[in-house]
């Protein structure tokens, strides 16, 4: 619970659901930085799942050179 709170992801909006997170990508660097954030909202329940790839490779790219 204390990642989900760490990470923004907590739900307190409905009861019964407090502390379970919300549905969530990141997309983390080798250092451990968030580099890109995709969170549920009722307008898009699921990620574009070919966003999060092209995004994966972009933070892949940039590690491989140093950027």
């Amino acid at each position: 619970r204390k990642m989900v709170t760490d990470y923004g992801v907590r739900r307190d909006d409905v009861e019964g659901y407090s502390g379970i997170p919300r549905r969530t990508v990141f997309v983390i660097d080798g250092d451990g930085v968030i580099r890109w954030t995709w969170i549920t909202s009722r307008e898009s329940p699921q990620p574009d799942y070919d966003l999060v790839i092209e995004e994966a490779r972009k933070v892949a790219g940039a590690t491989k050179t140093g950027l």
